[in-house]
């Protein structure tokens, strides 16, 4: 489980930078000086944790559920501003450009809680420093790497519909693992085991077929009518 999260964690950076890349220079600054402050006031909160009660966290039931509704609604919003953009050339669907337009300035709110998490790691792991030393270079490498990494992914992908593109694939693996991750393998119903209704089956299938056929006899017919 704690290397799906690690990988959750690895595609929700990747997936925020991506974002941050198709935004202006102030905003990605604006942004990581507002994560480097959260990261700065947080830092009292992130010392009373332990790993245990991480651990705990990561089993608890209400948590994860919680977890994946904000995962779910995350990506909607990511897989959105991205059709959108992709679709916006197109003459149907004009409304798609008034979609990109509101969430373009809309970056990430799981990095909140990805930024939390590493705190509390790099607390943990940075033993004998102070907790406000700490801190403080944390959220200085957050001001200054993050910007870093959305002036470097310009650079090698000047095209914005490839960001674009990648942009969606990585927010998809953000909804997959996101879910998977949320899960803490407890079964409340028991699958009750019934007999193959082959009937059903076969009806279902010749249903399947038949309309396929229609469907495809209708384009060619269209197809004809057009040409």
């Amino acid at each position: 489980m704690e290397y799906i999260i690690d990988l959750l964690i690895l595609f929700i950076i990747l997936s925020c930078v991506f974002k941050l890349s198709m935004m202006k220079w102030w905003q990605q600054l604006l942004y990581s000086l507002l994560l480097a402050a959260f990261a700065w006031w947080s830092v009292r909160y992130a010392v009373m944790q332990s790993k245990t009660q991480l651990a705990d966290y990561l089993q608890n039931t209400a948590t994860l559920q919680n977890m994946a509704i904000l995962v779910t609604i995350e990506s909607a919003v990511g897989l959105t501003y991205a059709l959108s953009w992709l679709g916006e050339g197109k003459q149907v669907g004009s409304h798609r450009r008034v979609i990109r337009r509101l969430l373009w300035g809309y970056p990430s709110l799981l990095m909140f809680p990805v930024v939390f998490y590493l705190l509390t790691q790099v607390v943990f792991t940075a033993t004998g420093v102070s907790f406000q030393t700490t801190a403080l270079l944390f959220a200085a490498a957050i001001a200054i790497l993050l910007p870093l990494m959305s002036f470097g992914t310009i650079k090698l992908l000047p095209d914005d519909a490839s960001r674009v593109e990648l942009y969606l694939l990585l927010v998809t693996f953000v909804c997959i693992l996101g879910l998977i991750s949320t899960q803490n393998g407890r079964i409340i119903y028991a699958v009750r085991e019934s007999p193959i209704n082959w009937g059903s089956l076969s009806l279902t299938l010749l249903f399947f077929v038949a309309f396929a056929a229609l469907g495809y006899l209708f384009n060619r017919i269209k197809w004809k009518r057009n040409k």
